[in-house]
Formats: C-alpha cells, structure tokens, sequence
C-alpha cells in the first residue's frame, strides 16, 4: 500500500513555480505574512507595525513582492490570498525547525505474507509500515513533524491513521488530498504487488497515486461498518492496519474481468460479509455468509 508523489511530467510551469518560491525567499516577507494571519486583514501602516517594520519604504519593497499572489488588497487593507496560508502551512509544519523524535515501534498487526508483526517507523515526515522480516510493506506516507512534537509513539500512529484513512476516503470520492484535483480509481489486476488487486485512484491534476487494498476503501461503506458495528468494531477506533482486510486481498475472488468483479470477504468470528464491488470499488452488492 503507497502513497506516491506527483509525476515529474505532471503540468507544471517552473519558470513560475520558481518564480513564487523567490518571492517567499526572504525572511521579512514571511514576517508580513505572519503579521496577516495573526491580524489580518490590517491597514498599510496597522500591517507595517504588525510586521516589525520601522522603514515604510523598505516595507513597501517587501509588500510588492507578495502583492497578487500571496497578499491581495481590498478597500485599502490588505489579507492573506489562500496561496499565502498555503505558504504558511510549511512554515507551520516545523520543516525548517528542529526534527521532531523518530519512532520506531511494533504495531498491532500482522505481516499477511509471513505473519512476523508488523513494525512502523517515522523519520523526517516520513511513515513506513511493513515487515521487519520480509520485503512485504502495509503503507509509506507523510504527516507534519509538528503533529509529533507533543504525541507519544501511540498517539502518533493513532492520529496518523486517521489522516491516511480520510485520505483514501478522499480518494474513493474523487478528490485528491493533496492538491483537490479530480481522482480517477480502478482495481488492477497487478502481480508485481503484494496485493492481487490493488485498488489505485491516480490525481488528474497533479499525477499523485494513491494504492490501497479494496477493504481499505470499503471502511466508509455502510454495510461494512453496520457489520463490524454488529461485531463490537467501531472502524473510527481502530487503526486501518489492524483489519485484515485492509493489508490483505489473497482471500478476494475475482469474479469476472469483463466486466470487472471483484469480491472481498470482511470476516469476523464466524460471520463473514462477503463485498462485491466493480473496477472503481462501488459496491454492488453484500452477502453475509455464517460458517458452521
């Protein structure tokens, strides 16, 4: 299961990529953007005191700068455009500040290849989960280094599990998380995974590809949850990683390829829901099965 980032040849002009990250390249200009969202919107002079300013003129050179793209003015007072909180969200995110602690810990979870327990790591932003025992790997992310600062490992995996899984929520629906673009999702039939059928929603904006088992998308879907539900398993609980079906497809049947059907069982104790869903993981229909 990954999260990959966009593609290079993805739509975009670095001439004026380049050009925006130049006009944020200089420290009293991030001050101004700061002044403004701390105060904002703020009159000339009400953002020049603001920002620590003492030379109008100086200040004036550093606000035209930021003027159109990330500042706008609007009767005589000026505010953050969403470009400039986009901005401030990297600053917010503590990348340029002192790295938060790296974890390293077992998780309560399995490895569906060899069954040694699963083990997460996080360094730099960077989440992996997978097996310290094979090449098998559950999930590869990101999340904001301030998100660890004041979380124990815990706590950490815990709220990162919530993200991710909004994420592929997001994905299901056709929105991508990370830039809002359109995503598009298919079922492959892939063998190089260590899944049989990865399901994969690809950004048609930015080229940003998100895989996941078929389950992992199934844990919004109300059958599923009133199922689990019916189990004592509240999906909001839980970790993504600690379902089975959602770190491992070799129990999910293809049904047909044209059209393509692919049915993924949820079990528990000795019921299990068997989930029919087509190449974009809609659900068609459910059937509970009770073995004897």
């Amino acid at each position: 299961m990954t999260d990959t980032r966009p593609d290079r040849d993805a739509d975009v002009n670095v001439t004026r990529a380049a050009s925006a990250f130049g006009s944020l390249a200089d420290e009293n200009r991030i001050e101004i953007l700061l002044a403004l969202w701390q105060s904002g919107p703020l009159s000339f002079a009400d953002l020049q005191s603001a920002a620590g300013f003492s030379d109008s003129g100086h200040f004036n050179y550093h606000l035209d700068k930021l003027l159109d793209r990330f500042v706008e003015k609007d009767d005589g007072e000026y505010r953050l455009r969403t470009p400039g909180a986009s901005a401030l969200d990297i600053v917010f995110d503590e990348r340029f500040g002192e790295s938060p602690p790296d974890v390293d810990i077992d998780v309560d979870a399995t490895c569906p290849s060899c069954g040694t327990r699963l083990h997460a790591t996080y360094s730099d932003g960077r989440v992996v989960i997978g097996c310290p025992d094979c090449s098998v790997l559950v999930n590869i992310g990101y999340f904001p280094p301030r998100g660890r600062l004041d979380r124990d490992p815990a706590e950490f995996f815990t709220a990162y599990s919530k993200q991710t899984w909004r994420d592929f929520t997001l994905a299901r629906e056709g929105v991508c998380p990370h830039c809002g673009g359109r995503m598009e999702t298919t079922v492959e039939i892939d063998p190089d995974w260590h899944l049989q059928y990865p399901a994969v929603s690809t950004c048609q904006s930015c080229q940003v590809t998100i895989g996941t088992t078929i389950g992992v998308r199934l844990l919004t879907d109300p059958a599923v949850v009133t199922f689990l539900h019916e189990h004592g398993e509240r999906v909001d609980e839980r970790s993504f990683w600690e379902f089975d079906c959602c770190i491992d497809d070799s129990d999910a049947v293809l049904e047909s390829e044209e059209p393509l059907r692919v049915t993924v069982p949820v079990s528990l104790g000795a019921e299990t829901l068997r989930v029919t869903v087509d190449d974009a993981t809609t659900v068609l229909e459910t059937e509970r099965v009770t073995r004897r």
